[in-house]
């Protein structure tokens, strides 16, 4: 019979003004083996006037030593975090989550979290060590995009991914209790920077500055409201001559289920668009066929949109208003860059999906229509109820904003 193992009580030594025990703990080694190991660990009290005596401290070690004693911790809470998230963690995200969700995740791991927490492991994480951590990212790490310090959404987006991870330990049974990011706060961190919307006034004058295809893609971003992934996703089985059904997204040429269930209800296209496609599906000939995509590039694949954007309509649209020369091309000789101010600056393509839905709820349309109109699954995003089926209601929602659209001259 094997011998029951005695209760330790642990080895208590002073420092300086820091308190330690040392005492024997199994740990899982990186090659899955377990090893009897004599382990170190620091009081979180300071040697003082309370906590002059070994007695006075005894509390503390009895408060870590107690779920040894009951043996109710398993070995592998041993493992080093870097570890389980690395060979457990992300690949199970990778299983469950598109290819863009993935790469934030991995993102975040990488910029802000693996330097910081090292050879941590999962079972001597507390709650004070997130604290610490976040506080320190906050202070410290820069948006790569701004380079100004961490928005709270961002911070918050860091809280959620190591929150996950304690979640998923918890799930395999190598943790139990309190999920130790739980009561971990949120640093304030800066103000997120503003996003935009463009007008209709702006469209027109993006769309009258382009080539086709280009600016027929950008009239499809503006007056369909659908994400950029979603636009170069769209084939032509998948429109009716009335209404799209997002099928796909793609992202980084990789293509995802729709974002969301909400993400892939039928979108109605207003008859102003419909001309504009038409016209598009004559030029393309032979190359429109149901399977291929209504965006294509120059290999019959989904146009990169991000590459459009940047070699045709950012040099069409971002022009000097003294010597019309392109922002790229601009020699500071003679003068500095002045941007044309009858014409608007490149915001991105996500500007168009916001600026249908400002458009729309200056019309007056209903919040709730323009949810189902953007496929949002909850409201609060718009402005929670996610809608199967078009509605009249709908359909005369996006009526008006082409009819604005034309009332200042034609789409072709």
């Amino acid at each position: 019979m094997k011998a029951q193992r005695r209760d330790q009580k642990g080895h208590l030594y002073r420092r300086g003004d820091s308190w330690f025990v040392r005492y024997y703990d199994d740990i899982l080694q990186t090659d899955g083996t377990v090893k009897r190991t004599q382990v170190s660990k620091k009081l979180e009290v300071t040697f003082g006037d309370q906590y002059r005596t070994k007695k006075s401290v005894r509390p503390f070690v009895a408060e870590i030593l107690a779920p040894l004693n009951r043996g109710v911790v398993t070995v592998q809470s041993t493992m080093r975090i870097a570890d389980f998230i690395e060979k457990e963690h992300l690949p199970k995200i990778e299983e469950r989550r598109r290819a863009s969700t993935l790469k934030g995740y991995k993102d975040v791991w990488r910029l802000h979290l693996k330097g910081r927490i090292g050879n941590m492991t999962l079972r001597e994480f507390r709650t004070v060590d997130g604290e610490r951590i976040l506080a320190d990212i906050a202070r410290l790490d820069l948006d790569p995009r701004t380079k100004s310090t961490l928005s709270k959404n961002s911070l918050a987006r860091i809280k959620s991914f190591l929150s996950g991870v304690f979640k998923q330990a918890k799930r395999l049974g190598i943790l139990d209790g309190v999920n130790p990011v739980m009561d971990v706060s949120t640093p304030e961190g800066t103000r997120g920077h503003d996003t935009f919307a463009y007008s209709l006034s702006e469209v027109k004058a993006i769309r009258d500055a382009i080539p086709e295809p280009a600016r027929t893609v950008v009239l499809f971003a503006a007056l369909s409201g659908l994400r950029k992934g979603e636009i170069a996703g769209l084939r032509w089985e998948d429109y009716t001559g009335k209404e799209l059904t997002v099928r796909r997204s793609i992202w980084n040429g990789i293509p995802n289920e729709p974002k969301t269930k909400a993400s892939g209800a039928a979108v109605p296209v207003m008859r102003q668009l419909a001309d504009a496609l038409e016209a598009h599906r004559e030029r393309m000939g032979k190359l429109a066929q149901p399977n291929l995509p209504i965006f294509q590039g120059g290999t019959g694949q989904p146009m990169n949109l991000d590459n459009l954007a940047r070699r045709v309509i950012q040099p069409a649209i971002e022009k000097c208003g003294i010597c019309k020369v392109s922002e790229a091309e601009h020699k500071p000789e003679g003068h500095m860059f002045e941007q044309d101010k009858n014409l608007p600056v490149w915001r991105g393509w996500h500007a168009f999906r916001r600026g249908l839905a400002t458009n729309l709820h200056a019309l007056g349309v209903p919040d709730r229509e323009i949810q189902a109109l953007l496929r949002h699954s909850n409201i609060s995003v718009t402005q929670s109820c996610y809608i199967k089926a078009l509605t009249e209601s709908q359909v005369s929602a996006m009526d008006l904003v082409g009819e604005e659209f034309e009332s200042s001259g034609t789409i072709q």
